[in-house]
């Protein structure tokens, strides 16, 4: 079964208030190892009724990395993850970051502001979505979405192998690598910085949120590991219906080089 992240030894942590004496204040943590290594960003709640990975964002925060620097911003979206809605004041906030410009919104240039600070070197944005990709029009769960410089089909082969189990198959994931610069986090963090980033679909089809937040948890545990920062080993998903009621996962949406509307 997995270690548990916490065990990665002796780590510092510094929080951090982004947009501080706004209404979209919202904490920062960062994790630092005693062991050189590459900083990773996680995101949670850019969508504030995707609720699985600001669980896990969370959770995140008391993780110790064995190498490296974990960031983590549980409720980026303050004020949707507070009225547990998609959009806050200013819209869609994963929509809100052009390539080679500026953010569009004064939340989006605060969160921005953070990535180029930390200049990360691994990207990871927790989203849900409705529906299965392929399966559903418009929706884009079961899908990691990736730049080039990330390690996209090496993650889903893991995330197939322990966190879906055979009597599921519709709800095995896909790597689509998207190529644009932009609107989305993701896609300008790749683009500007040349990072290693993910976008991270789950799904509410068939699928409770306890399983839904272990998806989660388990992308960023193995999106850590490859990246170098944490030491993480995984059983294969259980083969007994039970499996489904594991932990909790996450929702947003993209395709390759275009926007779909659910992310």
């Amino acid at each position: 079964m997995a270690r548990t992240p916490g065990e990665g030894g002796e780590a510092s942590t510094s929080t951090e208030r982004l947009l501080p004496g706004t209404v979209h204040e919202t904490p920062l943590y960062a994790i630092e190892s005693h062991r050189d290594g590459p900083t990773a960003m996680v995101f949670g709640g850019i969508h504030g009724d995707e609720r699985s990975g600001i669980r896990v964002a969370h959770e995140v925060a008391d993780w110790h990395p064995d190498a490296g620097t974990i960031v983590v911003v549980p409720e980026t979206n303050r004020v949707a993850v507070e009225n547990d809605t998609r959009r806050g004041t200013s819209g869609d906030l994963n929509r809100q970051f052009p390539g080679d410009e500026s953010p569009t919104t004064s939340l989006a240039a605060g969160i921005w502001d953070a990535v180029e600070r930390y200049d990360p070197d691994v990207v990871l944005d927790l989203h849900r979505s409705l529906g299965i990709y392929g399966l559903h029009r418009e929706y884009v769960g079961q899908v990691v979405f990736h730049s080039a410089a990330a390690r996209g089909k090496s993650l889903v082969d893991a995330l197939n192998d322990d966190a879906v189990p055979w009597y599921l198959p519709f709800h095995r994931f896909t790597a689509q690598e998207s190529t644009a610069g932009g609107p989305l986090l993701f896609q300008k963090a790749a683009h500007e910085l040349d990072a290693a980033t993910y976008l991270f679909e789950t799904t509410e089809f068939l699928l409770d949120q306890e399983t839904r937040t272990q998806q989660a948890r388990l992308v960023t545990a193995h999106v850590l590991a490859l990246h170098g920062l944490l030491e993480f080993e995984q059983a294969p998903a259980n083969s007994t219906p039970s499996n489904t009621q594991a932990k909790t996962a996450t929702d947003s949406t993209e395709t390759s080089s275009e926007t779909r509307a659910d992310s």
